[in-house]
């Protein structure tokens, strides 16, 4: 997405595997963007091939990011390239940690000239496959908050065309705020997918509604044991949502279905991905543990989904 985005602006280019450029030359990969289809093109260079001084890198893989922050750094050190300032688009609250420590690992001292952005994306983006096509499908404008977490600060608002992308800059000091206030949103949804539903089936079913508040809740207590806070995004009122599930759940209850419903319209109508889940409930359970507050709920939650045997995950 942020490569098809920025091509047409900047000399960009895509990096992914040898067998991902291999199907993308071959035509086999597509965008899909509101209600159109065009083939994935551009410059193109696998891994391997890496030899690129860069301004920026937008690190798009799944949790975790050591392994390939380590792999592309390690290579910029060797071959004496110039150090880009970097995106981390991933969900979770742990990325940039993870991504300062091992380029510390790597620079050492050194590390301090190096720009770290960290990226809560709010469009839905996703895979999938159409007979010998993959398909990547998202809307536009793209919507997301962005917060500078460590290095020398860098202007990077001009990068972005206000027609395709909609940016809300957090301030520094509310970093990690932004990303509380991101898993919140992650973790809505989480317990009816864990059932194998979307939020709108899981929330009509009384008990996992009330298994989502109560989930919530608990990671609400954690975030403020914390000193953090929740922040609004635009279209997003992460404080209002907050604020309601404090409220008692016999008079959330009627409401649920109309909750359910602008959670969907936001999510497009899909079940919450689990792939992440240590990302985001066992997120929670990292930070309660270092403060030693027990979490029943996201911990059953948890455990539910390691032995998703017992359930319907389809």
């Amino acid at each position: 997405m942020f490569f098809q985005e920025l091509k047409d602006s900047f000399d960009v280019w895509g990096i992914s595997t040898k067998e991902d450029i291999d199907l993308i030359k071959k035509g086999k990969v597509w965008i899909k963007k509101d209600n159109e289809k065009s083939p994935l093109e551009g410059n193109l260079i696998s891994g391997e091939e890496f030899n690129l001084s860069l301004d920026f890198l937008f690190i798009t893989v799944k949790n975790p990011v050591s392994p390939i922050i380590s792999f592309y750094f390690k290579i910029i050190r060797e071959k004496k390239l110039k150090l880009p300032a970097i995106f981390l688009s991933q969900n979770g609250i742990e990325a940039g940690e993870e991504a300062i420590s091992v380029l510390k690992e790597i620079f050492e001292e050194k590390v301090k000239e190096i720009p770290i952005f960290r990226i809560s994306l709010f469009n839905p983006v996703d895979k999938e496959r159409e007979e010998e096509r993959i398909y990547i499908s998202y809307s536009l404008p793209v919507k997301m908050a962005i917060s500078q977490i460590h290095g020398p600060k860098i202007d990077v608002s001009s990068i972005f065309d206000k027609e395709k992308f909609h940016v809300f800059f957090v301030d520094s000091k509310n970093s990690k705020n932004m990303e509380y206030s991101k898993l919140f949103l992650n973790l809505i949804g989480i317990p009816s997918a864990t059932y194998g539903f979307t939020v709108k089936e899981g929330f009509w079913k009384k008990e996992i509604f009330k298994e989502e508040i109560l989930a919530l809740r608990e990671y609400k207590k954690i975030v403020k044991m914390y000193g953090g806070k929740f922040l609004n995004f635009p279209g997003y009122p992460v404080k209002l949502f907050s604020f309601l599930i404090s409220l008692p759940i016999s008079f959330l209850m009627p409401f649920r279905q109309i909750l359910a419903t602008k959670i969907e319209k936001k999510r497009e109508g899909k079940k919450k991905d689990l792939d992440e889940i240590d990302y985001y409930t066992g997120a929670i359970l990292k930070l309660a543990k270092k403060i030693k507050v027990k979490t029943p709920i996201n911990s059953k939650i948890l455990e539910r989904v390691k032995n998703e045997r017992n359930f319907n995950f389809s």
